[in-house]
């Protein structure tokens, strides 16, 4: 089974009323055709408006094509064979379940097939259970089992067969509880696949416009243990992200969280190389498998994406987490009083401060994501004694990867804007939905107005 593409535009020898819509909305590069004689033409499109580099063409243009696109899809379906299978809760016990929340009911359904082939690959056995809940743009949502080659619907989920809303938490914690019952595991992976942005949440779903917030994630997941978490979405490697899942104890008992500060290219996660890595070696434990699962995925990019180099993933241990979070409290502390100095001092200290800032820029300029910054390089960068002993713990609580363009960054990011009217104005996070999640009411938010001056 080969499926490389998904969103083919046909008839390319017709006149094609959507070229100038093209040029206007989206930043378009043919990468492949089948050969001289097809008609068909791949055009990955980026489109501008994308919280993660995305390839699609607007929801108008998708639209008139939907008959087309409906009809590639369907052939592409019966490619993949999907059989259909019942849920066993008393079948022996699997040393991992990798989970999978996919929501693909948004510009990014074409990664759905290749990320759901790219597991097939590999498939289910006896010591991994591969589980999806996958949900495309234009079909009803699934639960799949997926094996080597041939996806199999689970019959008897109460959600298969349903248009679902990704943004429900109620949706994802069907799908999770579903599965620990009937796929039983020494460890779990639950990977949320799709948008991220940031402390605002992820899993975006077009029918209906929702998404999830952290806040209801935790909620939905309370109670339950994780080996790991992972985020294959954009900007989820952030200290206010991965604390959501660490101070009320209401919530879910989480491990791991493997994201990313930066972007995620389309593609996501290598999932033929991760699956296989841990299908040679279920015994190994979760932060064994997280290291796999940032391995993979930097040498990935590295060697068959150029032209999406500048990636980055960690994993973050959240045992750490409450002590980083005191520590840059104290660290905090220390910089209000440093920015309380006399008129000379204050000068300094805040040059000093704003240096530290501008050497742990990460280069985003889209989406507000130039807000960011990265955690480590910023507090070394201080030089002071309680950044100091704060970095040490930082750099015990992440393993990263990047590939050679990202070389800086250390895995953990925070949220600094330049400017309160940077913050307050920016059209993409508002400045009320900060103060939505708990880490800035730690002390950092009075360190941004004390910075800023207000």
């Amino acid at each position: 089974m080969n499926i490389y593409f998904k969103f083919i535009y046909s008839l390319m020898d017709e006149e094609n009323p959507i070229q100038d819509e093209i040029s206007t909305n989206c930043h378009s590069k043919k990468l492949y055709t089948l050969n001289s004689n097809d008609k068909f033409t791949f055009e990955f499109i980026r489109y501008k408006r994308s919280r993660r580099k995305m390839i699609r063409l607007n929801k108008r243009i998708h639209d008139k094509y939907r008959i087309k696109l409906a009809l590639v899809f369907a052939i592409l379906l019966l490619t993949m064979s999907v059989s259909v299978t019942w849920a066993n809760p008393k079948q022996a016990k699997a040393e991992w379940t990798f989970m999978v929340y996919l929501d693909a009911d948004n510009n990014l359904d074409y990664f759905g097939y290749q990320n759901v082939e790219a597991m097939s690959t590999v498939g289910s056995s006896q010591d991994v259970n591969i589980i999806t809940l996958w949900d495309k743009y234009d079909d009803v949502a699934n639960l799949y089992k997926i094996t080597k080659d041939s996806p199999e619907i689970v019959q008897g989920f109460p959600l298969t067969g349903t248009e679902v809303n990704m943004g429900d938490p109620k949706t994802l914690e069907t799908f999770v509880k579903y599965t620990m019952k009937h796929y039983k595991a020494n460890h779990y992976v639950l990977v949320l696949w799709d948008h991220g942005d940031d402390f605002r949440g992820c899993c975006w779903d077009d029918h209906p416009e929702d998404h999830l917030t952290h806040q209801e994630i935790t909620h939905a997941l309370s109670g339950i243990q994780l080996d790991i978490l992972a985020f294959d979405a954009c900007v989820e490697g952030m200290i206010e992200v991965v604390y959501e899942y660490v101070w009320d104890p209401r919530g879910p008992q989480i491990d791991y969280v493997v994201a990313t500060e930066g972007y995620v290219p389309s593609w996501g996660y290598p999932y033929d190389t991760i699956l296989a890595d841990l299908a040679a070696n279920p015994e190994m434990n979760g932060f064994d498998f997280s290291k796999v699962i940032v391995d993979d995925y930097i040498a990935y990019y590295e060697t068959l994406r150029p032209a999406s180099r500048l990636v980055e993933l960690a994993s973050i241990d959240l045992t750490y987490i409450d002590p980083i979070v005191h520590q840059l409290s104290d660290l905090t502390d220390a910089l209000i009083t440093m920015l309380e100095e006399d008129d000379e001092d204050l000068d300094i200290n805040h040059e000093l401060i704003a240096e530290a800032r501008g050497l742990g820029n990460l280069g985003w300029s889209q989406y507000g994501w130039e807000a960011y910054i990265d955690l480590p390089t910023f507090v070394k960068s201080l030089g002071i004694p309680e950044a100091l002993a704060l970095y040490e713990t930082l750099t015990a609580a992440v393993y990263v990867k990047t590939t050679e363009p990202m070389e800086s960054a250390e895995g953990l990011g925070i949220f600094f804007p330049n400017s309160y009217g940077s913050f307050q104005n920016n059209v993409y996070w508002h400045g009320e939905e900060y103060l939505k999640v708990q880490f800035p009411h730690e002390g950092w938010w009075e360190f941004l107005q004390t910075y800023w001056g207000i």
